[in-house]
């Protein structure tokens, strides 16, 4: 297993948003569940295009640096 993971959008340009290093005793962005969370801002705006309104895409990954969901929250109403 690799020392340094790249955690990665899934889709599109692939936008690098951080990096794990493994094995470390801290991390900044770990939250409840052993879960990391990111806002993905090109997702985000491929879904305001497709349905408009607001929304933002976030991507879920284990402390590992595995996909493990990705949530879409919506407001069709625009507001």
């Amino acid at each position: 297993m690799p020392n340094v993971v790249e955690v990665r959008c899934p889709a599109g340009p692939q936008k690098l948003f951080t990096k794990l290093r493994l094995g470390e005793t801290t991390a900044r962005y770990i939250q409840p569940d052993n879960l990391i969370e990111f806002a993905c801002y090109d997702c985000t705006r491929t879904l305001r295009r497709a349905y408009g309104g607001d929304g933002t895409v976030y991507h879920r990954y284990n402390f590992v640096g595995e996909l493990f969901e990705t949530i879409a929250s919506t407001d069709s109403a625009g507001g």
